[in-house]
């Protein structure tokens, strides 16, 4: 039997949500299967896990190591279009998409490269990038905020025990990509390790989540900063592989959509491919619940 390689985007969202002016969250409750999309989003590499994801109110953004995956809200496919690995976190800022990337050392004797990449959210066409051939850390986690782009920029001790609770983050103009000061330390308190995986905000915060070293303890891996970076809250829940603020907060809720990948597969010849399931969270009164309403799915698939 011939092997079909698909990529599968299994979404599920609250079935009641508050009106979002020109749109509201979608309310299906079905697995969706682009089996059409096989060739053109693979290309014959796979893919991974999701390094992380980004909506707008017609689409989502879904960052591979070695791809950048655009879809609608139903999961049907759009574009594809292959990037230099290891892409990490993605966010949406004025039009365009930003992917906070490590680039690692071709030969022995190299060093490895931070970048920020930046394509055209329509075309997923590059625009321009920033290439740090300076900063050695691994990036990850980005979000934009007021213009700024916020990116995670690796642990302390990276390339020691790869393991502790600082991590550096950069600030960078949205436009020109030129660095606003220099990378700084942020210590929020809990043993993480790889730096900060995906960054997202609200406008007013900025969440920040980890992999932990100790999951089954609930080591809290979603931190929540203000604008200076001082904690302000610190979550323990299941997304390491993308989260994006979006619309439908009541009474100072607010709504996170998350991506959780259900098989990393990194091995091509595998007629498994990485599937990704969107879920809905809220916070509200300092407690975060998964609001996702696909009750067989929760069933089958426990966090």
């Amino acid at each position: 039997m011939k092997r079909l390689l698909i990529l599968t985007l299994l979404v599920s969202a609250t079935a009641a949500m508050a009106d979002m002016g020109a749109w509201k969250a979608p309310t299906w409750q079905s697995f969706i299967t682009e089996s059409g999309a096989a060739a053109k989003i693979l290309g014959g590499t796979c893919p991974g896990h999701s390094q992380g994801m980004c909506a707008t109110s017609n689409a989502f953004f879904f960052s591979f190591h070695n791809q950048i995956v655009k879809t609608d809200w139903r999961g049907r496919f759009l574009k594809r279009t292959e990037v230099v690995p290891h892409g990490g976190d993605i966010c949406h800022w004025n039009g365009r998409v930003y992917v906070g990337a490590w680039e690692p050392a071709a030969k022995k004797g190299e060093k490895g490269c931070t970048a920020i990449r930046v394509y055209d959210a329509e075309t997923l066409e590059p625009v321009k990038e920033r290439r740090m051939l300076e900063w050695q850390n691994a990036a990850d986690g980005i979000t934009c905020l007021d213009g700024v782009i916020i990116l995670g920029m690796g642990m302390k001790d990276w390339g020691g025990s790869d393991q502790g609770h600082s991590n550096y983050y950069g600030r960078f103009d949205a436009e020109t990509l030129e660095p606003i000061g220099a990378p700084f330390l942020v210590d929020h308190g809990e043993e993480s390790t790889c730096g900060a995986q995906n960054i997202t905000t609200d406008g007013k915060y900025i969440y920040s989540c980890y992999y932990t070293s100790d999951e089954a303890a609930g080591t809290p891996n979603f931190i929540v900063y203000d604008k200076d970076f001082n904690v302000v809250a610190k979550h323990r829940f299941g997304w390491t592989h993308g989260v994006d603020v979006v619309p439908g907060g009541r009474d100072g809720a607010v709504r996170f959509a998350w991506a959780l990948t259900l098989n990393n597969n990194w091995d091509k010849d595998s007629p498994i491919v990485s599937q990704v399931l969107v879920r809905f969270a809220e916070l509200k009164d300092g407690k975060i619940d998964d609001i996702s309403k696909y009750i067989w799915f929760k069933k089958q698939m426990p966090r």
